[in-house]
C-alpha cells in the first residue's frame, strides 16, 4: 500500500511536469529560437494561458513573433503590452528583471531601445504581436518575455503588473 502511494506521488509529479508548458524547452530551427509558455504565471485569472515565442535575428535585425491562446472571456478586446526583459522568468514577477535595453546614443527614445509589442484579445481568446527592431540582441542580454496587465504608455514604457513570462533565450 505504501509502496503504491509512493508510486502515485512519483508519477503524479512526472506527468505534472510533462503537461505543464513551462517544462517546454526553446526549440532551435533554421535560425529561429521557438519557446513555448508561459514559464510562470503570476495571475489566477489567466492559467489557462498559452503563448509561443519566436524569434529571428538575421541581417542585423531582430523580429519576435507573440502568439497567445486561451485568455478569458473578460480580456476580449482588451490590450496587453508585451516586452522583453533581461533575466529568465522566475517564480516572482520581478525576477524577470527590467526590460532589455539596447545600448543607444543619450536621448534616444525609450521605444528605439527596447522591444515592445502590444496585442489585442479576438473573441476565440487569441491574439498576436510582432516586432521588428533594426538591431540584433546579443548572446544573454536579454532572456525572457513578459506581457502585462495593461497597454505600453510609449512616454515611460509602462504596462501594468506583470502577468505572466516566458523564459526565450535571445541572442542565441
Amino acid at each position: 500500500m505504501r509502496r503504491a502511494a509512493v508510486v502515485s506521488v512519483v508519477a503524479g509529479a512526472v506527468f505534472g511536469l510533462l503537461a505543464t508548458p513551462a517544462a517546454a524547452c526553446p526549440q532551435h530551427r533554421a535560425g529561429v529560437i521557438k519557446a513555448k509558455g508561459p514559464t510562470y504565471t503570476y495571475h489566477r485569472g489567466y492559467t489557462r494561458v498559452k503563448e509561443v515565442v519566436a524569434v529571428r535575428s538575421a541581417r542585423g535585425r531582430t523580429v519576435v513573433d507573440l502568439y497567445v491562446s486561451g485568455f478569458p472571456r473578460s480580456a476580449v478586446g482588451r490590450r496587453f503590452g508585451a516586452h522583453v526583459h533581461r533575466n529568465k522568468c522566475g517564480p516572482r514577477p520581478v525576477q524577470a528583471g527590467r526590460a532589455y535595453q539596447r545600448q543607444a546614443r543619450r536621448g534616444t527614445p525609450l521605444r528605439a531601445r527596447e522591444i515592445w509589442m502590444d496585442l489585442r484579445i479576438r473573441r476565440d481568446g487569441r491574439g498576436h504581436a510582432r516586432a521588428v527592431v533594426p538591431w540584433r540582441i546579443p548572446r544573454g542580454h536579454a532572456n525572457s518575455l513578459v506581457i502585462h496587465s495593461k497597454p505600453t504608455i510609449s512616454r515611460s514604457a509602462e504596462a501594468g503588473a506583470r502577468l505572466f513570462c516566458t523564459t526565450v533565450p535571445f541572442g542565441r
